[in-house]
């Protein structure tokens, strides 16, 4: 009976050194809660006082003023003499369907810009060989144009692209029979060889090194113009000469480089068959005859 009573005293005493312990640790973390709650956390110090919103929003108009006015004037093209109007739209109230309208105006005036100085000429070179024709009517160009745009015009646009496509023809026809007599009269001419193939040639001055094959890489100085003087190209005016192979260039080249001595000048009359044909290229007209000063420098 003893040995019992001992046993349950001392599970007492230990579990009250328990329960003791635990309030002991749950006062402290109490307390340290407590501690945490009462500190007063540091107030933040802000040295730059706010601006007012209409100090910074007149002067954020004026800080941009500089850049804007550079991107009007580089990017849009706006001139110093319309500032006033662009001024004008800039303080408009903004409606999407006020600045449609004006954005639908500004695209007719920049077709109108295009068709004065690009179209007009084009038409006219294309129908009659010369920039400066007026063959085109630009009154009645700008009524088709109109009317088609807006379903009314009297030719249906098949109809009107023969009408376009049998002068374009034309031109063609009177600008190839040009070439072919300037050549017919050009192999008349005094120190002038024909090849069987139609290729003419002049030598200028006889070169006495090597001749250059297919493979090899040649040097030249260069310039070739139209039969009315038009020059297209030119390696003298650039101050620099080219090199290529004779099978990089067109036909009346690629011959005319495989005869030539080294240190000869030549000057070529190129029918359109052995240049660029009847489409032409860039600034070259179909069926052009071309003339070139050829001068090589160095077969490598």
């Amino acid at each position: 009976m003893k040995i019992k009573t001992l046993a349950i005293v001392a599970l007492a005493l230990l579990c009250t050194g328990t329960v003791s312990a635990q309030k002991k640790k749950n006062s402290k973390k109490a307390e340290a809660v407590v501690k945490a709650e009462t500190l007063t956390p540091a107030t933040p110090v802000i040295s730059v006082q706010p601006v007012p919103a209409d100090s910074f929003s007149y002067a954020v108009g004026v800080a941009q003023s500089t850049g804007l006015k550079t991107y009007i004037k580089n990017s849009l093209g706006v001139e110093d003499a319309y500032m006033g109007d662009f001024l004008r739209g800039l303080q408009e109230p903004y409606n999407e369907e006020h600045i449609n309208k004006y954005k639908a105006y500004a695209a007719g005036l920049e077709i109108a810009r295009q068709n004065e100085e690009i179209v007009y000429k084009a038409m006219n070179k294309q129908a009659t060989g010369s920039e400066t024709s007026d063959y085109l009517i630009k009154d009645l160009y700008n009524k088709g144009l109109v009317e088609g745009l807006q379903g009314t015009a009297t030719l249906k646009e098949d109809s009107a692209v023969a009408i376009a496509e049998r002068q374009f023809k034309y031109q063609q026809e009177v600008y190839k029979n040009l070439n072919l007599q300037w050549l017919e009269e050009n192999s008349k001419k005094e120190g002038v060889n024909t090849f069987p193939n139609g290729l003419q040639y002049k030598i200028l001055t006889k070169g006495a090194g090597v001749v250059a094959t297919d493979t090899n890489t040649v040097e030249v100085n260069y310039e070739g113009q139209l039969i009315d003087g038009t020059v297209f190209d030119s390696s003298y005016k650039r101050g620099k000469s080219a090199s290529f192979k004779p099978t990089q260039v067109i036909k009346g080249w690629s011959q005319a480089l495989t005869m030539m001595p080294e240190g000869s000048v030549w000057e070529l009359y190129i029918p359109y068959d052995l240049a660029y044909g009847e489409r032409g290229n860039q600034n070259i007209p179909g069926y052009s005859t071309l003339i070139f000063k050829v001068e090589i420098i160095k077969v490598k």
